[in-house]
């Protein structure tokens, strides 16, 4: 049997998380206006493992795996450089046979190969800051296989190289462990809660803009349940 505070408690939740989902979606529909979709034209749209741009400014050489992840993407899929940068490509030797060619033809490895270890370079030295150059590989293009060289500034949310593998490396340090497990038990003591006026707030404007458009549907949906 489910007493009426349970009733009111679940019905809580359910709002909540419905205004979440909103906005989640208006946060993405936002994001979706500019960003990599401006600075792209919507070039990475379909790939998979597009992340936001990779920051290689102040080196004098990149590489790019042909043939990653699935080996089907490049990896990373967009990448910063700097004007006069050398970019290599190099094959994986997975997903069969690849070439890397440029959109509007500024770079073309040629003929399609898949012996790993095979490389073709490009030096950016005729770019100038805000230039991009969309490219793909030709027999792949339709499953997502393409990328995107950026140089000198981008329009985009930017990744820190090796930042992945440095977020490993604080999980497994002991004291960062049992941070982790703080925050856990953290999270679980408010599921368990009801939520006030204070905290919808709050949590609505953690969304960003998005949310803070939103903070009068949480509200209404509290004190609906408030009022049940």
């Amino acid at each position: 049997m489910t007493s009426d505070a349970d009733e009111t408690t679940m019905s809580r939740r359910g709002l909540f998380r419905a205004g979440a989902a909103g906005a989640a979606v208006a946060t993405g529909l936002a994001a979706g206006s500019g960003g990599a979709a401006a600075q792209y034209d919507g070039w990475l749209d379909d790939v998979d493992n597009y992340d936001g741009t990779h920051d290689y400014t102040g080196q004098d050489e990149v590489t790019v795996a042909v043939g990653a992840v699935d080996g089907l993407k490049f990896g990373p899929a967009a990448i910063l450089i700097d004007p006069g940068t050398t970019v290599v490509w190099e094959w994986t030797g997975q997903g069969g046979a690849h070439n890397v060619v440029a959109e509007d033809g500024t770079f073309d490895s040629g003929e399609t190969v898949s012996e790993e270890g095979t490389t073709f370079e490009y030096t950016f030295d005729d770019a100038a800051d805000g230039d991009t150059f969309n490219y793909l590989c030709e027999p792949h293009e339709a499953v997502g296989m393409k990328g995107a060289v950026a140089v000198g500034s981008v329009d985009d949310d930017l990744v820190t190289p090796g930042g992945d593998g440095g977020d490993g490396s604080d999980g497994g340090d002991g004291r960062d462990g049992g941070d982790g497990g703080d925050g856990s038990g953290g999270d679980s003591e408010s599921a368990g809660r009801d939520l006030s006026a204070n905290d919808i707030g709050a949590l609505a404007l953690g969304f960003g803009f998005a949310g803070a458009l939103l903070v009068p549907l949480f509200y209404a949906a509290h004190k609906m349940a408030s009022d049940e």
